[in-house]
């Protein structure tokens, strides 16, 4: 069973191995470049080695990428399809060099199309992607959707249709638990978290699933809102996660925190500590000398 948590890569990827050991993280999730934007990342040969080195050092176990939110593969205007298209191949090409597990994405929206009539645009494009992908262990990962906007992916159904379509082993599915519970799938309890446990292996299937994103939401079940809330902060709460994390199909693949966490700068150590709680590992031990958040591992912040 893998914690860890998204973390960031600013003054270059290997300074993402620092950010992880510091709360506690056992695999990690970067966007190498601006989330918001198309720029490239211009990994040069000795930046490679440098987070080689400090990688293999860390005893990190896992680490995936996060593709630009601006994706659309389902966009008719053929601009931003090629620009997405682009973007992903850079993506898989970076995970290739810095042996990544995958690149998780959103595969945008249908703009008030509907899902059938952008499946097969979309298809056609996951499939350029991994044709143009160098070998590597790196997956192409869709991740679920809220739902709002005409966002595709945001129920078990079309995340499967999108992934037997594109028809490669190297495609797989990232769960982000927020966005399942904003988009109608119960997890505050046992009832709940059997029936969309049920329906993902019904659907899916848990050999498909490659990662968790573990969030909890700031929005109510079915509310199709991207909100995401520290672990027991939110709609879910500690006894959803509790419940998930004792599932067995569910233990097997890393869960990746996204959570706010204080000060919304991202998760910390405090919530990575209470994240394995709930998985029944031991708590993060404080950092000697330390007695702010990040380190008071186990001590839960007021809410």
């Amino acid at each position: 069973m893998l914690i860890g948590a998204h973390v960031r890569a600013r003054g270059g990827i290997h300074t993402a191995v620092d950010s992880a050991v510091a709360i506690g993280a056992e695999v990690i999730q970067t966007h190498p470049t601006p989330a918001q934007m198309w720029r490239p990342l211009r990994l040069e040969q000795a930046d490679r080695e440098l987070y080689l080195r400090k990688y293999a050092a860390s005893g990190l176990r896992g680490h995936y990428l996060h593709a630009v939110y601006l994706i659309n593969l389902a966009s008719p205007k053929e601009p931003l399809l090629r620009s997405s298209v682009e973007s992903l191949v850079h993506y898989m090409e970076v995970a290739a060099a810095l042996d990544a597990n995958g690149v998780v994405f959103h595969p945008g929206s249908h703009l008030g199309a509907g899902f059938a009539a952008v499946l097969p645009r979309m298809t056609a494009a996951i499939r350029e992607v991994l044709d143009r992908s160098p070998p590597g262990r790196a997956r192409l990962l869709v991740e679920n959707s809220a739902g709002a906007g005409g966002y595709l992916g945001r129920s078990f159904e079309e995340v499967a249709r999108i992934v037997e379509a594109a028809g490669s082993p190297r495609i797989g599915v990232c769960l982000d638990t927020q966005h399942a519970f904003a988009s109608g799938y119960d997890l505050r309890d046992a009832p709940g978290v059997s029936r969309t446990l049920g329906e993902l292996a019904r659907v899916i299937g848990f050999e498909r699933l490659c990662l968790v994103h573990a969030n909890d939401s700031a929005s109510g079940l079915g509310s199709s809102a991207d909100r995401h809330a520290d672990i027991g902060e939110g709609e879910i709460g500690e006894t959803g996660f509790r419940l998930l994390l004792s599932d067995p199909r569910m233990r097997r693949v890393p869960w990746v925190l996204e959570v706010p966490g204080p000060d919304r700068r991202g998760p910390d150590r405090e919530q990575v500590s209470l994240l394995r709680e709930c998985a029944g590992l031991e708590p993060l031990p404080p950092i000697p000398g330390d007695s702010g958040r990040s380190g008071s591992a186990g001590v839960r912040r007021p809410g």
